[in-house]
């Protein structure tokens, strides 16, 4: 096998320039910290010399009342009180002297203190001015736009007003400011406008420091398909529009003795069913069965009234619907919300129903109106662009509003009117046989994909050097591989429940495994083993071997291929025909190295999402390759009832396994069907086998969502692959039980976790410090800033925690629930850049404690951001 990177990878850029927070730290930090320790010690050593030195004075007075003025003036100095004077007259000349010079340095001290404090005040309010200007960022604007238009409508109060008499108000805008613009500085994720995408590929000449600045950035809008789905949801429902859809049998409808069963899905949930063979139901089953052209619903009444005696049209399309309730039929459009062009083809298929229905002129208008902003949008300034979301969420919602209307729906006619509902459509809104009514707000119609037409040039030796050892550390880690277990369970419950050259049906499998398997699983009923055998083998002949590395420390822990070489051999491992990962570069005079964010699928799982922003070559190229895998085997895509929209991109293979309910993006020509699919075992390769006649399929989850999003059917079929999916993280966790093992019980409150290196510039995991929340300094109600800025200081000296690190307030590698804890906020779990050095994020940080949960895990920051802005690249390839 050989190696061949993808020759496009995707790079991920921050929205604005990290150096812009470079200019909010205070300056000489360090220097003042270190004054200010120095000073303490040595007003301590004078304290301790001037205590030492009265002690004999006390002892020696004979006046009761003078001693008694002496031990209290003792306390006032060893409590750093006020002194009263009247008892310095008591005092030898010797100690006096000792007295004046502790006093002095308390003096210079307090100067100091006080001197300080007044500049962090000014620089604090410096800050916030700082910040009132950047509030008017365009590229800030443009996002909050359609991510936060609330805060974007605050923005033009909170720039007038006086820095130095912020209310709670302008504190909450204030925080929500900050956190954004972090993210665009230090946060390359998540896509939207306050990020931007690019291509880069590989060449000898390339440089990483051949870029500097920001890159000329354009914006594409698209429709939320949200929008698709409700209007789906209104039409189905409407008494003449409805008729139009068209309707098709369930894929896995058959007749088996007197009962038509078939698999039903409405939203991803899956339902086996039947219902009787007999009546309007089998004439209905027989003639779609038959018949090979789409059929409207229209045409499909008509069928049946000319089959039947008195028919009456309203019963038998009252019946006919019910079909599609239960899933027997199913009833769209003729095309999907996943597909990449669906409005246009929406306004096609409007457009053909003009001359018969009415009510279709108004939604051809909406969505050429619609279309159009979209055009506009991405040259407007920010009047403008405002204008338009507000335009388009009237017109939207007009037109729906008297949709619903026409088909006797609930409606609101407003924001308010759905407060007491989750604020973004869920897909259960769109469930078949009942309608949840819904009003877009403008930041729900439109979705802002940002992209760099340069073309990044990195230098292609390093690049692919690291991608080698890369894809080494993966064939290593390949008994940790999440697919394996599944799959050996698929396997055991064939083997025990068929015999072994049976080739049994996959919706007979599927039934009976999600039966007397899954559904136990997920019902608690029985309980799952977590390892077999073999793997716990393997992770205890890791432990061993991690013990025994000589260079091992809290700071770092370096490994190679040696390490791995005589660990335990699995059997039956899976391949790694496709990977791919998000990874940040450094290339600085220490040389060259990367951190692996995340290892992933290859096959454009994730970029294929972005494909459609960048030439059509670069999608060409990738279905090329991918379809090099494998030759002998039919690789196809699975698609299901999902509608989430981030999983829209265009076909990555040339086949398509249609799911019942599914959404399909592939031409009907080039799809299979589950229907006569069967599962066979391998006994040479000791697993399951998919098969369409005589052909093998492979299939293949493809999608950006999370593979246990999907249907219970999709995630059965994923595994009809021979790749694995390898994540690092029980790899990391092997290493983080060695250290915690190491620890006394319980763990220290502050818990410190190595850098994790493979074949010494392979960075899988950052320093990382593991804290006890409540052990953090918390500032008091009386504290002045200041005094809070230094008291965090020292103890972050005191644990040796960087200035600069990233902040998780729960982390889902160690996060544990306890007890009485609340759930934290859902973007609890994204990392957060903090520098210690700046007043304004350490303001943050203290907010952000408050909704911590047990513990926090700090991260260093690392790569170091260079002269440009944070980059990251998502580079695939191959094995064949």
């Amino acid at each position: 096998m050989s190696l061949q990177i993808f020759p496009y990878s995707l790079v991920r850029y921050a929205g604005l320039h990290h150096q812009l927070f470079n200019d909010l730290n205070l300056k000489d930090t360090e220097n003042l910290l270190g004054t200010l320790n120095k000073l303490t010690d040595e007003k301590e050593e004078l304290k301790n010399m001037f205590c030492d030195a009265l002690y004999p004075v006390i002892n020696g007075q004979t006046d009761d009342k003078v001693r008694q003025k002496l031990i209290n003036l003792k306390r006032q100095v060893f409590n750093d009180k006020k002194i009263d004077h009247e008892h310095i007259s008591h005092l030898p000349d010797p100690v006096k002297n000792k007295l004046k010079s502790y006093l002095d340095k308390a003096k210079e001290m307090a100067f100091l203190l006080s001197e300080s404090a007044s500049k962090f005040e000014d620089e604090q309010d410096l800050q916030r001015k700082w910040l009132q200007q950047m509030a008017l960022n365009p590229e800030l604007q443009q996002g909050l736009l359609l991510s936060s238009p609330l805060l974007y409508a605050q923005l033009n109060s909170f720039v007038k007003k006086d820095s130095k008499n912020f209310k709670q108000k302008e504190q909450r805008i204030l925080f929500s400011l900050l956190r954004y613009l972090s993210r665009m500085a230090f946060k390359t994720s998540p896509f939207s406008r306050f990020t931007y995408t690019g291509i880069m590929t590989l060449d000898q000449l390339g440089a990483f420091n051949n870029i500097s600045g920001m890159h000329p950035v354009k914006s594409r809008l698209k429709l939320n398909n949200a929008i698709f789905e409700y209007l789906k949801a209104i039409i189905k429902k409407h008494p003449l529009l409805n008729e139009h859809l068209l309707v098709k049998l369930n894929l896995t409808a058959e007749i088996r003795q007197d009962k038509i069963c078939f698999l039903s899905n409405f939203n991803n949930v899956e339902s086996f069913q039947q219902i009787n063979a007999s009546a309007l139901q089998l004439l209905v089953y027989q003639y779609l069965e038959s018949h090979q052209a789409p059929v409207t619903l229209k045409n499909l009444i008509d069928q049946c009234v000319s089959y039947l005696e008195n028919p009456s049209h309203e019963n038998i399309k009252v019946y006919l619907i019910k079909l599609v309730e239960s899933g027997m039929l199913e009833m769209n459009f003729g095309f999907s919300g996943m597909d990449e062009h669906w409005d246009n083809k929406l306004l096609i298929f409007l457009t053909d129903l003009k001359g018969e229905e009415p009510s279709a002129l108004a939604m051809i208008s909406l969505f050429e109106r619609l279309k159009a902003y979209r055009t506009v949008y991405q040259s407007a300034d920010l009047f403008e662009r405002y204008t338009i979301l507000q335009d388009a969420e009237k017109q939207l919602n007009a037109v729906f509003a008297d949709l619903q209307q026409e088909a006797g729906l609930p409606l609101h006619t407003g924001p308010s009117d759905q407060k007491s509902v989750a604020e973004k459509p869920e897909t259960t809104t769109f469930s078949t046989n009942q309608f949840n009514p819904y009003y877009f707000s403008a930041r729900h119609i439109f979705y802002e994909d940002c992209f760099t037409p340069e073309n990044l040039v990195l230098p292609a030796q390093p690049v692919k050097d690291f991608v080698s050892k890369t894809d080494e550390l993966i064939r290593y880690l390949l008994p940790l591989d999440v697919m394996r277990k599944e799959r050996k369970k698929m396997t055991d419950f064939f083997l025990k429940h068929y015999p072994n050259d049976e080739e049994v049906a996959l919706t007979t499998y599927y039934k009976d495994y999600y039966l007397y398997v899954k559904k136990p699983e997920k019902e608690h009923k029985i309980e799952e083993e977590t390892d077999h055998l073999a793997l716990r083998q393997w992770e205890e002949a890791v432990l061993a071997k991690i013990a025994q590395l000589i260079h091992i420390n809290e700071d770092l822990v370096q490994f190679n291929l040696d390490f791995f070489a005589d660990l335990p051999k699995s059997q039956n491992l899976a391949q790694k025909s496709a990977m791919g990962m998000f990874v940040q570069f450094s290339a600085t005079n220490k040389g060259f190295s990367g951190v692996i964010n995340a290892l992933l699928p290859g096959m454009g799982k994730v970029s294929g999402r972005f494909l459609s922003l960048f030439d059509p070559e670069v999608t060409l190229s990738l279905v090329k390759h991918n379809e090099k895998l494998f030759p002998g085997q039919m690789k196809v895509e699975l698609n299901d009832a999902s509608t989430f929209n981030a999983n829209i991109h265009p076909p990555l293979l040339a086949h398509e396994l249609e799911l019942p309910g599914g959404n399909n993006i592939y031409p009907l020509a080039r799809r299979f069907t589950i229907r006569n699919l069967k599962v066979r075992y391998n006994s040479e390769w000791k697993m399951l086998t998919l098969h369409s006649g005589n052909l093998e399929l492979f299939c293949y989850d493809l999608s950006l969502e999370s593979f246990y999003n999907r249907s219970n059917l999709y995630q059965l079929l994923a595994h009809f692959n021979p790749d694995a999916r390898v994540s690092l993280q029980p790899f990391i966790q092997l290493v983080d039980r060695f250290y915690r093992d190491k620890q006394p019980a319980p763990a220290p409150d502050v818990f410190v976790l190595p850098r994790i290196v493979y074949a010494e510039n392979v960075v899988i995991r950052r320093k990382t410090w593991r804290i006890k929340t409540e052990v953090i300094p918390v500032q008091g109600q009386a504290e002045a800033d200041f005094g809070y800025f230094i008291r965090l200081g020292g103890w972050l000296a005191k644990n040796k925690i960087p200035k600069e690190v990233f902040l998780f307030l729960r982390k889902r590698a160690y996060q544990l629930k306890a007890d009485g804890k609340r759930e934290g906020l859902h973007d609890d779990y994204k990392p957060q850049y903090l520098s210690f050095n700046n007043p304004l994020l350490i303001g943050m940080f203290k907010k952000l404690l408050l909704r911590a949960g047990e513990y926090i895990t700090l991260e260093e920051v690392f790569p170091k951001p260079d002269e440009d802005t944070v980059r990251e690249y998502l580079i695939q390839w191959y094995n064949n």
